[in-house]
């Protein structure tokens, strides 16, 4: 790990962000269209944000196989949805771009020509690499060759992990392009992706857990495979076979592909929908349910419904208002339940992220909008503290959800610091159980960290029946928490 400021590597995650969402924009839309225009603009804006806070300049990203790097640290949120990118850069032998804080927009958008278009490939050559930028008037850049520094890779499950997140994310990005420009679907290739995950992964916690990192999105791709893996995990809980996972994984996984239809400035506009704009939005289950039913290839009816039926609740309000009388089925019903918690507890451009505490309390006070079973095995399943949440304990001690117990407000944890925040003291076990004795003291959860702010938990008694109750649990949390599924 680089043992720079950590405002450095914020910076810098946050520009590798950036640069992630722009690559992804001009794989979908051309070069001087608006919306690769804005993320470009974003892209410059990070860039001379860091400046200013000091960052040593040029700001070097370092490409992998499939990390993005800055100073030896991989950052891993941005480097969840980089796959196309990482690609484009090895098949160009580029292993560091360094950015000058001069970079204009047209500038970047000519490097991405350089990146991203096939007749390209050999433009960064060693003889000839700098002659290529100085014709394409690309200033502020410099491209390196030179093998990037090792990096920790994590244990070997850490890095499968990583694979089958980009390989989800990656597929689900090819199937918006392809689906807003109406050509066939690889419906066949997200099954087997499926497949492949949850028989190389005991179970999806683990994918969970890396992705609360990701914060890029195109047609909320991440927030679908967030979706999926969800899904996957309560399904697992209750026994499903390897062939109901696949169904249930790939329904998850394509639910919003009516979103490809759906204009970028309404999928994303900050602020509260006009009525003609929440009208074009509410047209994306019927969309997605067209797209799939269009493919010259057998799509699975349970895809299909999971498409249409996402947005309605279980007797069939909600939207789309279907002409016969509809009963979703129980992966469409699970999949509602997956989808509004899901967005609930993401940062969308419109709105904040709610902890998952504030999450279930505005779904339990909506409980007629959801099968009743679903949502409280998904709340056991997850827990009141999800894998991947850091959490303060009540002797100041900084950890992060690692995995759930019978007790849906005991989860296991990991130690991230000492008491008060110190260090980690040497030998010193890392693991435990709230709730249990760990070395003479009985820890509890005090507050949730979240990117932005601290959420307080209230206290639970575990003597108390009523403690182990999801809905008396989640009750407590926030009561002026927004109603209604707070999704799109």
């Amino acid at each position: 790990m680089s043992t720079g400021p950590v405002s450095a590597i914020a910076a810098a995650t946050d520009f590798a962000h950036g640069l992630v969402a722009a690559a992804l924009n001009r794989q979908l839309h051309p070069a001087d269209s608006r919306f690769v225009l804005e993320s470009l603009g974003d892209l410059i804006d990070e860039l001379r944000r860091a400046d200013r806070a000091g960052v040593p300049m040029p700001l070097a990203l370092d490409f992998d196989e499939d990390t993005i790097l800055y100073a030896g640290t991989p950052l891993l949120g941005p480097s969840l949805q980089a796959r196309s990118l990482l690609r484009r850069c090895r098949e160009r032998h580029v292993a560091q771009l360094a950015f000058l804080p001069g970079l204009g927009v047209d500038e970047a958008n000519r490097l991405f020509d350089l990146l991203l278009l096939p007749n390209n490939v050999d433009c960064f050559g060693a003889a000839h690499c700098e002659r290529t930028l100085a014709a394409c008037g690309i200033r502020n850049v410099r491209v390196g060759s030179h093998e990037p520094p090792p990096h920790a890779s994590g244990d070997a499950a850490e890095r499968r992990a990583l694979h089958h997140y980009q390989d989800l994310a990656d597929c689900l990005q090819q199937s918006h392009v392809l689906a807003h420009r109406d050509l066939e679907l690889p419906v066949e290739a997200a099954s087997s992706l499926v497949e492949r995950t949850i028989s190389d992964l005991d179970e999806p916690s683990l994918l969970l857990s890396l992705s609360t990192q990701d914060n890029v999105d195109r047609f909320t791709v991440g927030h679908s495979v967030r979706v999926a893996l969800l899904a996957l995990q309560v399904a697992r809980s209750l026994g499903a076979q390897r062939q109901q996972l696949v169904q249930i994984g790939t329904a998850a996984l394509l639910h919003d592909i009516g979103k490809s239809k759906v204009p970028q400035e309404v999928l994303w506009k900050r602020g509260r929908l006009d009525p003609d704009e929440w009208h074009a939005m509410q047209q994306h289950p019927r969309l997605g349910a067209q797209i799939l039913l269009e493919q010259h290839t057998h799509v699975d009816p349970y895809t299909v419904g999971a498409a249409f039926c996402h947005h309605m609740g279980p007797t069939g309000k909600g939207y789309p208002v279907p002409s016969l009388p509809i009963a979703p089925s129980n992966i469409s019903c699970l999949v509602r339940v997956c989808d509004v918690f899901e967005a609930l507890t993401a940062v969308r451009p419109y709105k904040q992220a709610l902890s998952p505490l504030e999450a279930y309390a505005v779904m339990f006070r909506n409980e007629h909008d959801f099968h009743p079973q679903w949502l409280r095995r998904f709340t056991r399943v997850l827990g009141l503290f999800p894998a991947g949440m850091r959490v303060l304990l009540d002797d100041g001690s900084l950890a992060v959800v690692t995995a759930q117990t019978a007790h849906v407000e005991r989860p296991r944890v990991r130690l991230l610091t000492g008491a008060d925040g110190g260090d980690l003291v040497a030998d010193q076990p890392r693991d435990l159980i709230i709730g249990e004795a760990h070395e003479g003291a009985v820890r509890r959860v005090m507050g949730i960290d979240m990117p932005d702010r601290h959420v307080a938990v209230p206290e639970f008694d575990p003597a108390d029946p009523a403690a182990h109750d999801v809905r008396t649990a989640a009750d407590a949390c926030l009561p002026g928490a927004h109603d209604g599924d707070g999704c799109r």
